[in-house]
């Protein structure tokens, strides 16, 4: 398939292409395409997702309006959720990767308490793309071009003559007081150093010191300063550089406190959501209702009733501005119910807004505990007629 130019607009092209491979999947069913067919053109407009994808992270570095739209899409998923809560139940907390008896590198977080899960290291860069996290580099990991691990590789020092690893690398030492230059073997006399020619005892800091490496071949007998360095795994028999292995590199991670209100807010959703859904609300999220083209974090139905809700969460309270923007949306289109829900509690004057534009409020210092409240106040709606006649 010939190679198509970078999109201007990735995630449209993501959008684009998602519904092609939705109506070949349709055509495959239905028996319209052969499967060589399908899985030739599937495999095509897969790869041109993933490409497009790869695209839109890159891109939401540097373009805010791309990166909140991904934010939007990935607190969705219950793993981006469990490493949310890791941070957000502990701001100040860093994610450092731990290395084990393999070598490994990985990333443990505790969603809660004593509960401990590995994430993978391309899921926390996704998210640091986006902006939900921030990252620092922690180091870099040279690994096997073959295996692709660092568990069996090994730094050699060679000869640069004839490549042998079979070589003595000696620190050589001066003794500033009488000039005397010595392997530093022959200095040390037990926990004590003694100058080797004029036999005083070094006992005072800046008396010696390091003046370089004196190597020599076990092999050709050959000596220099210099030895040649490669890396080798044990495990595939491979020698090489660094211009043939593999660098990796590893990030510490951090909440960014530029976005950790919207991540507290946004990670509590998908809880809510589903404990609506499960009590046989129909939902969507975010949402929007008819008459208006505002988007609510959620709009639930009950028979012809519509309920609009949005979601916020501090640290300690909700201030007025997030209640005063429902407000500005509620001006467009007119739910029969207009919920607040707020983690872990509104502030004194957003709960006068609130309840002078007839704004219910439903707190909580979890995401369940609003869901039940919204629940209640959905539990007063009326049934509707046709839904009475249905039944």
């Amino acid at each position: 398939m010939a190679a198509t130019a970078p999109s201007a607009d990735p995630l449209g092209e993501i959008e684009t292409l998602t519904r092609a491979l939705a109506s070949l999947d349709t055509q495959f069913s239905e028996h319209k395409i052969k499967q060589e067919e399908y899985e030739l053109l599937a495999g095509q407009l897969k790869a041109r997702i993933s490409n497009a994808e790869s695209m839109a992270y890159m891109r939401a570095r540097i373009d805010e309006s791309i990166a909140k739209k991904l934010r939007a899409a990935n607190y969705l998923e219950s793993k981006v959720q469990q490493v949310c809560y890791h941070f957000v139940n502990n701001p100040g907390r860093l994610l450092e990767p731990t290395f084990e008896a393999d070598r490994i590198p990985r990333y443990y977080i505790e969603p809660e308490k004593a509960v401990k899960l590995t994430v993978d290291a391309p899921l926390l860069r996704r998210l640091a793309d986006i902006g939900i996290l921030k990252a620092s580099l922690f180091e870099k990991v040279f690994m096997c071009p073959k295996c692709a691990t660092p568990t069996n590789v090994y730094t050699r020092f060679k000869c640069p003559q004839c490549a042998s690893t079979d070589i003595s690398m000696n620190r050589m030492i001066e003794h500033l007081a009488c000039g005397t230059i010595h392997d530093e073997k022959l200095f040390r006399l037990g926990n004590t150093s003694v100058c080797p020619t004029c036999k005083k005892v070094l006992q005072k800091p800046g008396e010696e010191r390091f003046i370089g490496l004196m190597c020599s071949c076990v092999k050709c007998k050959a000596h220099f300063e210099d030895p040649a360095q490669s890396f080798y795994c044990r495990k595939c028999d491979v020698d090489f550089n660094l211009m043939t292995g593999i660098i990796t590199d590893l990030y510490t991670y951090s909440i960014n406190p530029s976005t950790l209100e919207e991540t507290r807010a946004q990670i509590g959703i998908p809880a809510i959501v589903q404990i609506l859904q499960k009590s046989g609300l129909e939902v969507t999220t975010p949402g929007s209702i008819a008459g208006g083209m505002a988007q609510y974090a959620i709009v639930a139905r009950k028979g012809s009733k519509v309920v609009a809700i949005d979601i916020d969460s501090s640290e300690t309270e909700v201030g007025v501005e997030p209640v005063l923007a429902l407000f500005v949306k509620l001006l467009e289109a007119k739910p029969d119910v207009a919920i607040f829900g707020a983690l872990p509690r509104l502030s004194g004057k957003a709960q006068e807004v609130a309840s002078m534009h007839s704004i219910r409020v439903a707190e909580g210092s979890t995401p369940s505990e609003v869901a039940n409240k919204i629940l209640e106040m959905t539990a007063e709606l009326a049934i509707s007629p046709a839904q009475k006649q249905d039944d």
